[in-house]
């Protein structure tokens, strides 16, 4: 995120990113503490939020605010490298146990449509999240060892 973005970017950025990532955090049926925290972490770390556009956008009466098709729209409109970045998070929350459900690879679909991404961007992305995943949680399979993003 860029250090002149203003809080109310970056309270939007949160918003959108929590439904995202919430989104796909849920679509497998369970919520382990892995995705929770790992959202939160990617959040701050790769997406430059501070911990209090993270707090505000996490607040019951702000994420409630945004549907799915809400965030869409949002990630729709956001510049290319901030949408990869979200297309990354949620993929990563996706590998966080290994493997991508049915509903998982739907939505992070529907993202990758909605930031009209090319299969190469989106091959790119899932490289990188299960890079990442494999720091949360060293049991997934690393593309070296043969894992394979879906």
């Amino acid at each position: 995120m860029n250090a002149t973005a203003t809080s109310g970017d970056q309270e939007q950025l949160a918003m959108l990113w929590f439904v995202a990532a919430r989104a796909m955090a849920v679509a497998d049926g369970t919520v382990p503490a892995v995705k929770e925290a790992s959202a939160g972490l990617y959040a701050q770390a790769i997406l430059g939020l501070s911990e209090e556009a993270c707090r505000a956008a996490k607040s019951p009466e702000q994420i409630g605010k945004l549907t799915l098709v809400d965030c869409l729209a949002g990630v729709h409109g956001m510049p290319r490298e901030q949408a990869e970045k979200i297309m990354t998070g949620v993929l990563m929350i996706a590998f966080a146990d290994g493997c991508m459900e049915p509903l998982e690879v739907r939505w992070a679909s529907m993202l990758a449509s909605a930031c009209e991404m090319t299969d190469e961007d989106f091959q790119r992305c899932c490289a990188s999240a299960r890079v990442i995943a494999s720091m949360f949680n060293p049991s997934v399979p690393s593309i070296e060892d043969g894992g394979e993003a879906s």
